[in-house]
């Protein structure tokens, strides 16, 4: 029996219905069909097990940090109040939510000035690309760090929460990333993630972005900063190339162990005709 959604037929905490009909791109939707089925199924396909491996936590994590030791985990404790219609936006300035400084409450005055602008626009793309890639900002409301520092157990329920839920965010892209020939592995060590949570920990607003670079003052500093990142990149990429490799390996050995077994089955009947016939 699934704890607030988890280990349900929930997928990132809707029904299938409830989530399908919210997607109107036809191509998203088939990606969504696609993922939902892997994901009742139990599926290990290359897709999953990449989704997976980045959502694998330390055993009986109580904190953001160690539920996604794969990123440079950042959070916020306070009351953010943003409508969806302004985090929907393309210059809502989430970004400033990666920097440690940041207030939860920081950007809750902001306002839209004229419609919305296209994710192209120069000063915006120089904005998303100063995240970087690999982090994972969090917005904690008061009452739900209060809730967790009290009790454990529930501060893991939480984790588990929001670790299934970016599964099933990933999962999802991944496929619609596959179905485009991308690389996958590169695509999602690329991404990092705002999550902004309300008081049953659930995902009240979430934003994602692909691979950027942040600019230092110095080009000596960006050109560094870079190479790390690179760095980090190929690191992320052979990981989940060695858990495909095994996985590969694996999926050889119970396909080899199931051929025996069937024809062990197969011998033991045969046995057992020719022993009646004696009878």
């Amino acid at each position: 029996m699934g704890v607030n959604g988890i280990g349900t037929d929930k997928y990132m905490g809707e029904t299938y219905q409830e989530r399908l009909g919210k997607i109107t791109d036809p191509h998203a939707a088939s990606a969504f069909q696609a993922a939902y089925a892997k994901k009742m199924a139990g599926s290990t396909d290359y897709v999953s097990t990449i989704s997976k491996t980045f959502n694998t936590g330390k055993a009986d994590a109580a904190n953001f940090a160690d539920a996604f030791p794969m990123y440079d985990v950042v959070t916020h404790v306070g009351n953010a109040n943003i409508s969806a219609s302004n985090w929907q936006r393309n210059d809502f300035p989430f970004w400033k939510y990666f920097q440690k400084n940041t207030s939860a409450d920081a950007l809750n005055d902001w306002r839209p000035s004229g419609a919305n602008p296209p994710q192209t626009r120069g000063d915006l793309q120089r904005n998303y690309s100063s995240i970087g890639s690999g982090r994972i900002a969090i917005l904690i409301p008061e009452k739900l760090q209060e809730k967790m520092d009290a009790d454990p157990a529930y501060a893991r329920q939480i984790m588990a929460k929001l670790q299934e839920w970016k599964e099933d965010y990933d999962r999802w892209d991944n496929t619609v990333a596959a179905s485009y020939g991308m690389n996958v592995a590169e695509h999602q060590a690329g991404k990092s993630y705002v999550f902004n949570l309300d008081e049953d920990g659930n995902v009240k607003n979430c934003t994602v972005t692909g691979s950027g670079r942040i600019t230092g003052p110095t080009k000596e500093e960006q050109e560094q900063f870079e190479a790390e990142q690179k760095e980090k990149l190929r690191r992320r990429v052979k990981y989940i190339e060695i858990i495909k490799e095994s996985a590969d390996r694996q999926r050889m050995r119970e396909e080899e162990n199931l051929r025996l077994f069937q024809e062990q089955i197969l011998i033991a009947k045969k046995g057992s005709l020719v022993y009646n016939r004696i009878d």
